[in-house]
């Protein structure tokens, strides 16, 4: 059986005065900075293929059309990683969230940890036992 989360409330408010004033600040510097003018990509340029080509190690010219202009594709291989990194992270705090325990040992679907049947809980969150 589960217990609901309980808030602890003996630590000091130390902590939390701090984070204010660390937000309270960060809204200062990023209120008063001035930031440029977005550069975006020129006309005509070929993200994709640009991207492709980078990732298949093939020239970017061997696969331009008429008109277009390949884009530096290493510049995204920062942002691609960290996406991937903070995917990973999530997925496994899902996993680490959903599994369940009793009395500090991992339980798994199918095993019965008391031998009272009216404590039994379905995996769906339902009553469990006989006919319940």
């Amino acid at each position: 059986m589960t217990t609901k989360p309980e808030l602890q409330t003996e630590g000091s408010f130390v902590a939390g005065l701090a984070a204010v004033a660390l937000f309270i600040v960060l809204g200062a510097v990023f209120m008063g900075v001035s930031f440029p003018a977005p550069a975006g990509f020129g006309e005509g340029a070929a993200i994709t293929k640009s991207l492709g080509a980078a990732m298949f190690d093939i020239a970017p010219s061997a696969i331009m059309g008429e008109g277009e202009t390949a884009v530096p594709g290493e510049g995204f291989l920062v942002t691609f990683e960290i996406i991937d990194i903070v995917l990973v992270a999530a997925l496994v705090g899902s996993v680490m969230l959903a599994r369940r325990e009793v009395a500090g040992e991992s339980v798994t679907l199918g095993v019965e940890t008391t031998d009272d049947d009216d404590m039994a809980v379905a995996a769906d969150g339902g009553p469990g036992g006989d006919d319940s």
